[in-house]
């Protein structure tokens, strides 16, 4: 089963009132915090309020904004999986 994210440690004390499980180091955990959980959300998003026609409207010019994605290339020609994105701004 995994475990879930963000467990609190809980303090836990044995027969003799001693601290069973002492804190030695750092406290560990495989997930990011709030905070970085967070930052994504954050982030200025590149479309707008519409989810057909994206355009963006600056006093009296209007942009188009469109996305273009590259597939990369290693030293040899072969493509390598990873995606390189551009984001344009074309005036309507």
């Amino acid at each position: 089963m995994a475990r879930p994210k963000n467990v609190p440690y809980v303090k836990r004390y044995n027969k003799e009132g001693d601290v069973a499980n002492p804190i030695s180091a750092i406290y560990e955990h495989d997930f990011p915090n709030r905070r970085e959980r967070r930052e994504k959300l954050n982030q200025v998003r590149f479309h707008g309020e519409s989810k057909n026609f994206h355009l963006t409207v600056v006093r009296t010019v209007k942009f188009h904004r469109w996305r273009q994605f590259i597939a990369l290339k290693d030293k040899k020609g072969r493509y390598t999986g990873e995606v390189k994105t551009i984001e344009h701004y074309l005036p309507r």
